[in-house]
């Protein structure tokens, strides 16, 4: 049976491996074959599409030939024939802020050249109205507010010189903050780059989130030869739409004047489309002169950047659930568990074949070898009260030792009832952290996620199992008096503790049916029957089990009416549960005060981080705010345990 199993196993690993590279495939669409985004000197690009109006406006660059006879649109597959304007003839001007690396790895020479070629976005009837300067060597700073001199540009720059180290994302956040604060039609963000960021607070996937809130379109200037941050300016300005070059300071003026000619060629397109719905998706193609592109925009909606204005897909049923946002994480979920199979399969295909009556008898052995209630193999010798369990439940750091982490884990599971062997509930909690801070890390990129994704990963599991043993364990005692008053009734009827015990375990719901079904069982199997109830009373952590347990030990051995004494143990039982439940009520308001006060803090975080990430990311970012958190946390937690320890009544 070992051998007819292997090959659907290994079955199972080949469509794991071919999830996975689907999963990749989908992360990375070039391993698919997909082109990816142009992010070089576009010479036809469109930056923005406004369709919140009567007709559309797509706003575009153009570089080559602008004859308005060589252009052809196409939308939804029907020609289109739209009004051509220039910007400025739009009544449509652009601020542009440059961002500039004067830092001390950049040298002078490089400095001093990219601030004579400012001169090449001066303040114009071309199009561009104002100008702004954000330096980065040392530290963001705006040393050239959005102004339209020139004269007002070269006397703040006189006294910029390289120093300190880059801090490129703080400088990409305070640009597009300062064009998301003007009026401007169109916003331009101009970067020069030499080195890697070493002296941002601010992430880059904040810094990005600021150039499509402020709407702004990012040209790239990396110089040879250094270590700027290719990959991620790359992602930025296939984001954000722009253009990307790379070169020496000789060749400044040019890369410099590429971007000019990008920002002053730039054409506004108005044309009618049929009428439709809110969230309808037009699939759009242009040709102009000798370039195409595609591009979609959606009905009712300011689209910018390369991402919002995406071509359409497919309008199949088929390809809409491929293009699904569900679909991708749906793969990404087959995938991992796909690659668990595989490695699961492999592990199964290298392991030793064992055949015989050993391997076939090896659950028996384990089971008397591993028994929780503390039997060892030669004669079923008791160890005395279960010591070694109780050690294990309470250690809680020694993980390390197999024996202790395995006992506690095993204890745990059997309080939970979840049918996993310990060996196999460690291996599954482990390989879940492993796969999530792999996940975190491809999705976030960023190591303060991965912590606390891993952190959540290390917590829930512990904490589902723990609230799972709890519940049961609250309706094993809830259960008590009723399986107390049958056991008398049973006594009564002339069976004995053992066969009355048998009847209640058939008649009375789970927990308690099973539990007692199991204490029947080890007895049957030799275990004296009182060892056998506390060890369900251990697994329960029931204090009245044990107490009725205790009971039911001393009537065994001094006499007596076992039938009366059961009952009175119930009604005690029942007078201690309806206590129990009045301080409940009475305490109701107390804990749900403590709730909703433990509870408020990180939602109201959470909600102002949702709204405005770039004023409430600080306390992520910046050191103090970092401090602040943690001040904040642990004050929170101490007045979160102190109010449960007010409303705590011990019964």
């Amino acid at each position: 049976m070992l051998r007819s199993r292997r090959a659907p196993r290994a079955l199972m690993g080949f469509a794991g491996a071919l999830a996975v590279f689907g999963f990749v495939a989908l992360q990375n669409p070039g391993v698919a074959g997909a082109a990816g985004t142009d992010v070089g000197l576009p010479t036809l690009a469109v930056r923005s599409v406004d369709a919140t109006g009567p007709t559309v406006a797509i706003d575009l660059v153009n570089t080559g030939d602008a004859s308005p006879k060589s252009l052809s649109l196409t939308i939804d597959g029907k020609k289109a024939n739209p009004t051509v304007q220039t910007l400025p003839q739009a009544g449509r001007n652009s601020d542009v802020v440059v961002v500039l690396d004067n830092a001390s790895s950049t040298t002078n020479g490089p400095v001093q050249v990219a601030k004579e070629q400012l001169s090449q976005f001066r303040p114009s009837s071309s199009g561009i109205s104002r100008l702004g300067v954000v330096t980065i060597g040392g530290g963001a700073r705006l040393t050239v507010p959005l102004t339209t001199s020139m004269d007002s540009v070269n006397e703040r720059m006189a006294t910029v010189v390289p120093t300190g180290a880059p801090a490129l994302w703080d400088g990409v956040a305070r640009a597009a903050e300062e064009l998301s604060q003007t009026d401007a039609t169109t916003h331009e963000i101009v970067v020069l780059s030499a080195a890697a960021d070493v002296g941002s607070q601010t992430r880059f996937a904040l810094a990005q989130q600021a150039v499509a809130q402020a709407h702004a379109s990012v040209h790239v200037v990396t110089l040879a030869g250094g270590s700027a941050d290719t990959a991620d300016l790359t992602d930025l300005v296939a984001a954000a739409g722009g253009s990307y070059q790379s070169g020496n300071s000789e060749s400044l003026a040019g890369l410099f004047g590429n971007i000019a000619t990008q920002i002053t060629h730039q054409y506004r397109l108005t044309v009618a489309v049929p009428p439709a719905s809110s969230g309808t998706v037009h699939s759009v193609d242009l040709s102009w002169a000798d370039n195409d592109t595609t591009f979609g925009f959606e009905a009712g909606k300011l689209s910018v950047g390369s991402a919002a204005l995406a071509p359409v897909a497919g309008t199949s049923l088929v390809d809409k659930i491929l293009a699904s946002t569900i679909t991708k994480w749906l793969i990404i979920l087959l995938g991992t568990l796909s690659a668990g199979m595989a490695a699961y399969s492999i592990a199964m295909l290298v392991t030793r074949q064992k055949d015989g009556l050993d391997f076939a008898l090896r659950h028996y052995e384990n089971y008397v070898e591993e028994d929780p209630a503390g039997f060892i193999d030669d004669g079923f010798a008791p160890i005395s009260k279960n010591e070694i369990i109780k050690r294990a439940v309470a250690v809680t750091g020694d993980l390390a030792q197999r024996q202790g982490a395995l006992t506690k884990v095993e204890d745990l599971l059997e309080r939970a009832d979840i049918p996993l062997r310990p060996a196999e509930a460690l291996f599954f909690y482990l390989a879940a952290v492993v796969i999530s801070a792999i996940l975190s890390l491809l999705y976030f990129g960023s190591l303060l996620d991965v912590a606390i994704v891993v952190l959540l990963a290390l917590v829930l599991p512990n904490f589902i199992v723990s609230f799972r043993a709890k519940r049961r364990s609250k309706k094993f005692v809830r259960q008590l008096p009723d399986m107390l008053v049958l056991l008398a009734g049973t006594l009564r009827a002339g069976y004995s503790i053992a066969q009355g015990l048998e009847a209640v375990a058939g008649e009375i719901h789970d927990p308690m049916g099973k539990e007692l079904g199991r204490a029947m069982a080890e007895a049957r199997l030799g275990r004296p029957l009182e060892e056998a109830l506390d060890a369900v009373a251990d697994r329960t952590k029931s204090e009245d089990f044990g107490w009725a347990v205790m009971a039911i030990r001393i009537q065994r051995e001094v006499g007596g009416n076992l039938a009366e004494l059961l009952m009175t143990v119930a009604e005690t039982m029942t007078q201690r549960e309806r206590l129990r439940r009045d301080v409940a009520a009475l305490t109701a308001e107390g804990r749900m005060s403590a709730i909703i006060l433990g509870c408020l803090p990180p939602g109201l975080g959470l909600v102002m981080y949702v709204m405005n990430p770039l004023y409430i990311g600080r306390l992520l970012t910046d050191p103090t705010g970092n401090i602040m958190l943690a001040v904040a946390t642990v004050a929170m937690l101490a007045g979160f345990a102190w109010m449960k320890k007010l409303i705590e009544i011990e019964i």
